[in-house]
């Protein structure tokens, strides 16, 4: 709206509570026996924070805890809760903290990750190959939402839509299997906010635009903006 344009909200995630509270319940009995808890996202952290309290516990519990957190959302998220981050990677994707852990030395060490419950496993099998061991806790899930998107879909196929962004892999997934796009001989304009949404959306057949070179909400603002001024010039 700021830049000038008009967005269109269409839901196609919801966060729930995990079906199964037992992982992180066991996790949250001993958490001074862990070395690090990773934080992949805002979600991530909302959840955790709820259930400790839950659970009858506080911030306390992560005294002498290393904290990673990926993004700077993420990072935000736990400054909030009254602590600092230790380790936020310089690219906000799971391979990028990764290269971050890799400078430590964590054979035999321990961490915690606090997640959604489905969830790529690219960064528990990496941290485990450095020989560390890692416990990955559902804290969250996400799922479709009951809403009536047949208006929008309309204009989609209508082309009144000039760009769908997708900020995540699950918003890629939901919005193709509600919509059917892939299937569409016309798309709008794709732009994603990093290279794993990117890829999802590759995966199911779609041509990715618009990507920007820092992967937050406000950098994929940003190349949206500088996509379609480029478009204007020519």
């Amino acid at each position: 709206r700021e830049k000038g344009a008009e967005p269109l909200a269409f839901p196609v995630i919801q966060t729930f509570p995990p079906d199964d509270w037992s992982s992180i319940d066991s996790a949250l009995s001993h958490l001074d026996q862990y070395y690090g808890v990773i934080f992949t996202s805002v979600n991530g952290v909302k959840y955790f924070i709820e259930r400790l309290r839950e659970k009858g516990l506080d911030i306390r519990e992560l005294k002498g805890v290393r904290i990673y957190a990926i993004g700077r959302k993420t990072e935000k998220a736990v400054l909030d809760l009254g602590i600092r981050a230790d380790v936020v990677p310089e690219k906000f994707v799971a391979e990028s903290l990764i290269e971050s852990i890799r400078r430590e030395n964590v054979q035999g060490k321990k961490f915690l990750l606090p997640r959604a419950a489905v969830a790529r496993e690219v960064l528990p099998e990496e941290i485990r190959a450095l020989g560390a061991t890692v416990d990955v806790a559902p804290v969250y899930q996400t799922l479709p939402p009951k809403a009536d998107n047949a208006p929008l879909v309309a204009k989609l196929k209508n082309g009144l839509v000039d760009v769908i962004t997708f900020t995540s892999s699950s918003t890629v997934k939901n919005f193709v299997e509600i919509t059917g796009l892939s299937s569409w001989q016309k798309k709008p304009t794709i732009a994603c906010i990093g290279p794993i949404t990117a890829k999802t959306a590759e995966d199911l057949g779609l041509q990715v635009d618009i990507m920007p070179e820092e992967y937050t909400v406000e950098g994929l603002a940003s190349a949206i903006e500088k996509h379609f001024k480029a478009k204007t010039k020519n």
